[in-house]
């Protein structure tokens, strides 16, 4: 089996055919008409998920010293978090799973009715009691190829009352994209209407690991870019926005995507100019016209930038002379946040295969009014960087106003002395409708964890208000070590998913439900999803 730094530089040479055999038995063949640089793209998705920053070689090494300094510590590492009141799980089921790829990129979003899960290259819709009602491959539900799909990703949008997803179709380097036609959809083939945007790119472009977001007004997708033959290396990243379809009444009709207008700002900067790669839209609780997209320091070049120690916050809101289409603010204001590295991979107990744990860049964002801090906007945003056992998840509550110099509401990580914790979501609990909105000063995160003597599992801590974050709760337990067409490292995933429950707005908090993943050994990991009480 190859290693992750092969594979990548075989794609990169164009070894197309070498790169097709790390693919699972009964994987689709290639679309015709795709390129050469194009279709080794393709395959090195399916089997590894996103591309690293600065390449494999620079992700290797900034592995490898994660690894270094895990190995030459001398101290005992403590256990972060372990006072607070304990989340109480309710609802909790299997979600979905596709063995043609790896990771399942596990996300999803409850509204009033139904939760909405998107994986790798699957979509289904469950009651609140974690029935199935609908499913369907992505390929069908969008009408683009299967094989072409990867990232999807899904938000319930308290503005407009519905949901809405977004897929990038890597072959043909556009968005597909969509929302339901109420806020009640029970058969995902009827009840939602589909689009495509392009939004000026090339198939020589690869707008890589799209993360979705909304304000008021628009539709928010960030991506790194990359140059196809030369997917190696990012060269910028890219802030992509998509007109929303705002009135909350069922649609019978779906409008014609000319409706739809779309656009992109290029090369988003953190505050000090350096390049603010993953850039991170936050998930809108609370109805707003302005949104807010987050990126950090670049941490992936070891030696020379391998130390990251800012948070860059940026604005958008509807331009003032034509509200159609939005003013972006493309250099963001810096928060010093303290020193974080990329972490190291993760153990697991019984087998030398380690377990993928990104490169330390942000997964994932939400925002909304917060009571416990004069009832001011909240951006919630989480990663996995060095720490502890070797992986640790730090969290970042932002008060983003001023827009000139945010600051921190407050911060946490998320520990333990015997396990990589990794893989985080992570939400506040408030809770929004048309009448009105409560709750909103608790959070609660969604994690895996892994260690030499554990198999993986989906945990989730919570913290309420100012009260103490509680310690690791258990959600779902994998029974044996991941061992999938991946390995090693195994793909893990790139995000976990995590929305606060609309409807619950009663009570001293809300609810937040989140999508993470377990193994059952060679295949794919799978989906686990559950309401959690912070």
């Amino acid at each position: 089996m190859k290693t992750r730094a092969s594979i990548f530089l075989t794609a990169a040479l164009l070894m197309v055919g070498a790169v097709a055999m790390t693919a699972p038995a009964g994987a689709a063949a290639g679309p015709s008409g795709i390129s050469p640089g194009k279709l080794a793209a393709l395959r090195y998705l399916r089997t590894h998920g996103y591309f690293p920053l600065r390449g494999a070689d620079v992700l290797a090494k900034a592995k490898a010293h994660a690894a270094e300094v895990v190995a030459a510590r001398t101290d005992k590492p403590g256990r972060s978090g372990a006072g607070g009141a304990t989340p109480i799980i309710g609802t909790s089921w299997q979600g979905n799973n596709d063995s043609t790829v790896t990771p399942p990129d596990a996300n999803g979003a409850i509204g009033p009715n139904s939760y909405l899960e998107t994986i790798n290259l699957q979509v289904a819709l469950y009651n609140r009691s974690g029935i199935l009602l609908s499913s369907l491959p992505f390929g069908t539900f969008t009408g683009h190829s299967q094989f072409c799909l990867s990232d999807p990703m899904a938000l319930w949008d308290p503005a407009s009352q519905r949901f809405y997803y977004n897929i990038w179709d890597v072959c043909q380097s556009t968005m597909a994209w969509g929302f339901s036609k109420s806020t009640n959809p029970l058969v995902l083939s009827t009840d939602f209407c589909n689009y495509t945007s392009s939004f000026g790119y090339t198939v020589n472009d690869l707008p890589d690991y799209p993360k979705l977001g909304q304000t008021k007004d628009f539709l928010l997708i960030g991506v790194n870019h990359y140059t196809n033959p030369n997917f190696n290396h990012a060269d910028r990243p890219d802030l992509l926005w998509i007109n929303k379809y705002e009135d909350p009444a069922p649609v019978t009709t779906c409008p014609a995507s000319s409706t739809f207008g779309a656009g992109i700002f290029k090369d988003l900067r953190n505050g000090d100019n350096t390049i603010g790669f993953t850039p991170v839209p936050a998930i809108q609780t609370d109805t707003d016209a302005i949104g807010w997209v987050i990126t950090e320091s670049d941490i992936e070049c070891p030696d020379i930038c391998g130390t990251g120690t800012k948070v860059s916050v940026h604005a958008l809101r509807p331009n003032p002379t034509n509200p159609s289409v939005p003013q972006f603010k493309v250099r963001g204001s810096d928060i010093t946040v303290g020193s974080f590295q990329s972490p190291p991979d993760a153990p697991q107990m019984g087998t030398s295969n380690l377990l993928d744990t990104l490169d330390g860049r942000m997964t994932h964002a939400v925002s909304g009014i917060d009571p416990g801090h004069s009832s001011k906007t909240a951006v919630w945003v989480a990663h996995s960087v060095l720490g502890s056992a070797g992986a640790q998840v730090n969290w970042y509550e932002i008060n983003p106003l001023p827009v000139k110099h945010p600051s921190l509401f407050q911060s946490g990580t998320v520990s333990n002395p015997s396990l990589y914790v990794f893989d985080p979501g992570i939400s506040n609990d408030r809770a929004c409708d048309l009448a009105g909105c409560a709750h909103g000063d608790s959070m609660v995160l969604s994690l895996s964890t892994s260690g030499s003597s554990a198999f993986p599992a989906m945990q989730t801590v919570s913290k309420v208000g100012a009260g103490a974050q509680s310690a690791l709760v258990l959600v779902h337990a994998s029974t044996t070590f991941d061992h999938d067409f991946s390995c090693s490292p195994c793909r893990w995933g790139d995000y976990g998913g995590a929305t606060p429950d609309p409807t619950k707005k009663g009570g001293s908090s809300g609810e937040v439900w989140i999508t993470n993943e377990f193994t059952t050994g060679s295949l794919s990991p799978f989906t686990w999803n559950a309401e959690i009480t912070p």
